[in-house]
């Protein structure tokens, strides 16, 4: 299993490394097996227009809707399609493939470069700029401006994935060294946010944008973004039980104050922010790489490394 992801309709979807997508609608008993990409899916992400994007090491980009064959958006021989991100505000689609950034505006496709390898990328709320993780920081692109240099915010280390906070004030890459840091946008102010014991593999935003839940510790960790300062100088909070195993990832509730989290141990969980009650869903399962809310919130999607799917209704 690579990931799992809702488009806006509530249609269902797992990648799995093989190079199929499995797609489903909740009450169906049966998915739908899709032939993506020639080798290994290595993304997976929700189109704007419905149904969901792939990259594959073959090199492609791929959008695929339920009952239709998947179609090429994208080829780049040679290369890894190994990040995606889409905006539905501008309908723009941008994916890694080594150094380079390709951005996708209807047919029209721009390449934007790039020292070291892009390992992440995100739009901002609006869909207006794009920004970019890599080694010794991230780069801020504007989408329709042809000839630019990105703005770069600087932070010596390997950052390996970016999300921007969705009132677009604070930016934050997950870096290889066990930490998050981020910057403030209007001023380009470093906020650095360390103390994991293992790398930071998975971060969701709550839904109204306050804290940032991330993975990388044996609870899940709560970052404030409300104020100027957003984290700095402020303690996190830990949610969920206390275990030896490590949260890999986790999944924030599209209308209600929940948090879910998968482990490493194979442990399914959500709890209510400031109710300390938890909800196991399951345990004993293999390392779990995958989690996603419907967008509604009904349903909890799973996926296990060992290629295991499941669908929980969230009560």
């Amino acid at each position: 299993m690579v990931a799992c992801a809702f488009d806006a309709e509530g249609q269902g979807a797992f990648a799995l490394g093989d190079g199929t997508l499995r797609t489903f609608t909740t009450g169906e008993s049966e998915p739908q097996t899709i032939e993506a990409h020639n080798g290994a899916t290595l993304a997976l992400t929700a189109h704007p227009d419905g149904g969901f994007l792939t990259g594959g090491d073959d090199g492609r980009l791929v959008h695929t809707v339920a009952g239709q064959a998947p179609r090429e958006l994208l080829n780049v021989k040679g290369r890894w399609i190994e990040n995606i991100a889409a905006t539905a505000e501008t309908g723009l689609i941008a994916c890694t493939a080594g150094k380079n950034v390709h951005l996708l505006d209807g047919d029209k496709t721009s390449v934007f470069a790039h020292a070291t390898t892009a390992a992440g990328v995100a739009f901002d709320p609006k869909g207006r700029r794009l920004a970019v993780a890599h080694y010794n920081g991230a780069s801020l692109w504007w989408t329709k401006s042809a000839d630019q240099q990105p703005k770069l915010f600087e932070w010596k280390g390997s950052h390996i994935a970016v999300t921007w906070s969705p009132d677009g004030r604070f930016l934050v890459t997950s870096m290889q060294e066990s930490a998050l840091h981020g910057w403030r946008i209007e001023d380009g102010a470093n906020m650095r946010m360390s103390g994991y014991p293992s790398k930071i593999k998975s971060m969701a935003w709550d839904r109204r944008g306050r804290s940032l839940f991330t993975a990388g510790a044996d609870r899940v960790v709560g970052w404030p973004f409300t104020g100027r300062g957003g984290p700095m100088e402020r303690d996190p909070v830990q949610i969920g039980p206390q275990r030896e195993a490590m949260v890999q990832t986790v999944a924030a509730h599209p209308e209600a104050d929940i948090v879910a989290a998968g482990t490493t141990d194979g442990a399914v969980w959500f709890e209510e922010i400031g109710d300390p009650g938890t909800n196991f869903v399951m345990l004993n399962a293999a390392r779990i790489v995958a989690l996603a809310f419907s967008p509604e919130g009904a349903h909890l999607a799973i996926g296990d490394e060992e290629g295991n799917a499941a669908v929980v209704p969230v009560v």
